[in-house]
């Protein structure tokens, strides 16, 4: 008997824990958002423009606060979707998505 209750209080735990620590990681939507901006802003510290101005310049702790998450939040997430690839998949998807957005928008603009 008391292994039926000892079996059925870590099928409660193990099975709420991995629940509650989802609480506290960025939705797929933030995910994408956040990460959309990391990757332009990396790719674009190589590169100066004609006002000799590039993104060297923006501090990793204005990207957090412009998102509204600190580090240890993206930490979670970041390492939560890394352990699900096929939502991390997901997710740089829809970068890439948005960074085609983007493309057709200046080449839009442009002709």
């Amino acid at each position: 008997m008391k292994i039926k209750i000892l079996l059925f209080f870590l099928i409660i735990f193990f099975g709420c824990g991995s629940q509650l620590g989802n609480d506290n990681i960025m939705s797929e939507d933030q995910m994408i958002d956040f990460l959309f901006d990391v990757n332009l802003i990396n790719s674009s510290r190589g590169f100066t423009n004609k006002a000799n101005y590039n993104y060297f310049a923006v501090r990793d702790s204005s990207l957090f606060k412009k998102h509204k998450i600190d580090c240890i939040t993206f930490v979670r997430s970041n390492n939560f979707y890394t352990k699900n690839p096929k939502i991390y998949l997901r997710i740089y998807s829809g970068i890439g998505k948005r960074l085609k957005k983007l493309r057709d928008s200046l080449n839009n603009a442009i002709n």
